[in-house]
Order: structure tokens, then C-alpha cells, then sequence
């Protein structure tokens, strides 16, 4: 069993895990009614195996660095395929750099300080990795059902990696239900891959300006601004250049939730949208949710796609952040949530 930190306050409670140092068990009180609002996934009470690792413990939240994965280049259209191809730039990785989300998401994190409405903890990466360690702290507000979040990010060396933070929200039966309202951005993308061949529908690696009209592959186009979906399906979409914003409104529950973060940290976010379209385990086309996940990446196609020419920063959206170990980055996001007007 993992370690757990709780912290308990007047506007409602959560956890904190050492494996990952992913939050979890968060519960609110927003205008007379306890909500729950992020999602765990639903294989892990019963101990089901999963692999990659990350997936054993898939929780509510977390912070990714590197963020993303190694993906097959024959997996993604031909516009994005040179960003995937091994080049020189290979020699400055290591085997941590292509960790789905990083080592911190697998690791388990130690714990540095803890009081009434905060936990704050560490992680050390590998002495082969160019990431020295990753400071998390989650603190309660005192005056509402509100969370605020920081990750220092100290480093071996001078280097640029995808970086992102990963929200996870719980989404209701009912379709339509839980709306999607992002802050201004440049342009919208859709997925490289699909990202789940035969089941996605949107057109992979096209180019949108209004998340309620994403292209198909079928053609025409379809809203991905309210979920769930009626029909299975697995989706993602990028909205690049975004001025840290976004709210999700579940009017099953008439609770707004807000998260806000600095674009000069995050420029980008990334829209997981899993919505029973993965038959097989540990998925077994039960999993509903949504990824609401601030970022400065090339979507979760990792560190050698953030770092190469990539259709994304030929846009003028970075996809990588510098590093400096004389100046370690702290990076800050918030969460709220109230009533629905």
C-alpha cells in the first residue's frame, strides 16, 4: 500500500500518494452539496494489473516531466512523422525521457512538509537524467472549495522538455451533460494519431478554431465542447496558444469548476477526452473521463516530437520549456469551484 497524506478543511478534504504524487479523494463542499469532481480509475480499488505503470495508479491529477510518451512513427500522419524520426538530438536523452509522463508519475515521492491545509513533496530523478528533482506542493484555501498548486522543477543541466500538468475530471452518464468552455486560443489540433485507430472519429492532425467544431475523418464536423459523447470513443485535441483558462460546467450537478495557470508556463492544453471507446483492459469500454491538461508540449507524442520542427511550433507555439539548474522553475496553477449561474 501506498503512503497517503489527507488534508482536511472546512470547505472539504483530499489526498495526496506517494506513488506518482498524484492527488486523489478530493471531495468539496459547493453551495450546500458535496461534489466530487476528478476521476480515479476504476481498475485500481480492485488491484487489476496495467501496463504502463502509470495506468496501476491513475488518479485525479499530477504533474508530468517530461510530458508524454515515445510513440511509433508509422502510428502518426505524414505531416508529423519527421517529428519522430531519431536524430542527434537522441545523445542528450535518456531512458527517462521517454517514460509516459515521466519518472515522477511512477516514482514514489517523499514527503517534505505537511499541515492543516497543505502537503508538500519531492521526488529525485535518476543520476542519468538530466532532471535533478521535481518539489509539489497542494494547499487548500481557507475561504472556499478551492486548490492551489506548484512544482519546482530543478535540473542537472541547462535543457528544454515538454512539460504539462494532468487533471483529470469525472464525467456523468448523462451525454452532453458536462460542458467544455476554453479561454482564447490561437488555433486548435487534432491528435497525430487518432489517437485510437477504427474507434476516433475526429480527422487526426486537423486544424480547428472553435472546439465546437472539430473536423471528422468522415467528414463535416462535430462539437467536443459537451461531453459525454453519445457515442464510444477516444479522443484528444490540443488548444495551442490558449491564455490559461478554461471551465467545466457539470450541469448534472450545477457546480462550475474553473482551472487557471500562467500561459508563459503552460501555453497550450490538451483534451483527453476517454469516453468508453478502449474495449480492451484494464479500459474494457467502461472508463469515462476527461483530461483537462495545461501543457507546453506536441501533445503526448514526448520529448523527441516536443523538440523537433513539429507542426505545432512551425504555428508559433512553443512546444518545450528551458531549464537552468542556476534558476530552478516554479510553475503555479489553480483550481475553484462554485454554484453554476
Amino acid at each position: 500500500m501506498t503512503t497517503v497524506w489527507t488534508v482536511n478543511w472546512p470547505h472539504g478534504k483530499f489526498d495526496v500518494h506517494a506513488k506518482g504524487g498524484m492527488l486523489a479523494g478530493v471531495k468539496l463542499n459547493v453551495g450546500g452539496q458535496d461534489v466530487a469532481p476528478f476521476y480515479e480509475a476504476p481498475w485500481i480499488a480492485p488491484g487489476i494489473k496495467a501496463d504502463p505503470p502509470i495506468l496501476e495508479n491513475l488518479r485525479s491529477e499530477f504533474p508530468c516531466v517530461p510530458f508524454g510518451a515515445d510513440y511509433p512513427q508509422e502510428s502518426v500522419t505524414e505531416e508529423w512523422k519527421p517529428s519522430l524520426r531519431r536524430s542527434d538530438a537522441d545523445a542528450q536523452l535518456d531512458a527517462t525521457d521517454f517514460l509516459l509522463h515521466g519518472y515522477c508519475t511512477v516514482a514514489d515521492w517523499r514527503l517534505v512538509h505537511r499541515d492543516e491545509e497543505s502537503v508538500e513533496i519531492e521526488v529525485e530523478y535518476p543520476e542519468t537524467s538530466a532532471i535533478r528533482r521535481l518539489a509539489r506542493k497542494v494547499s487548500a484555501d481557507r475561504n472556499g472549495p478551492h486548490l492551489t498548486f506548484s512544482l519546482t522543477i530543478e535540473t542537472r543541466r541547462p535543457v528544454v522538455r515538454p512539460i504539462g500538468l494532468h487533471p483529470n475530471f469525472a464525467l456523468p452518464q448523462l451525454s452532453g451533460a458536462f460542458r467544455i468552455k476554453p479561454g482564447a486560443f490561437k488555433f486548435g489540433i487534432v491528435h497525430a494519431a487518432g489517437p485510437e485507430p477504427g474507434v476516433s472519429r475526429a480527422l487526426p492532425g486537423a486544424i480547428f478554431e472553435d472546439l465546437a467544431s472539430v473536423p471528422l475523418s468522415a467528414g463535416g464536423t462535430a462539437a467536443f465542447d459537451q461531453l459525454p459523447f453519445a457515442h464510444d470513443t477516444e479522443e484528444i485535441v490540443e488548444l495551442c496558444g490558449i491564455d490559461g483558462r478554461v471551465e467545466l460546467i457539470d450541469e448534472t450537478r450545477a457546480v462550475l469548476y474553473r482551472l487557471s495557470w500562467d500561459p508563459g508556463d503552460f501555453n497550450s492544453l490538451l483534451l483527453w477526452m476517454s469516453n468508453r471507446g478502449r474495449a480492451y483492459a484494464p479500459w474494457n469500454g467502461k472508463n469515462l473521463c476527461v483530461g483537462v491538461e495545461p501543457l507546453t508540449g506536441a501533445f503526448d507524442l514526448g520529448t523527441r516530437a516536443s523538440l523537433a520542427s513539429n507542426p505545432i511550433n512551425r504555428r508559433g507555439v512553443a512546444t518545450t520549456v528551458e531549464l537552468d539548474p542556476a534558476s530552478p522553475r516554479t510553475v503555479e496553477y489553480r483550481f475553484s469551484a462554485a454554484p453554476a449561474a
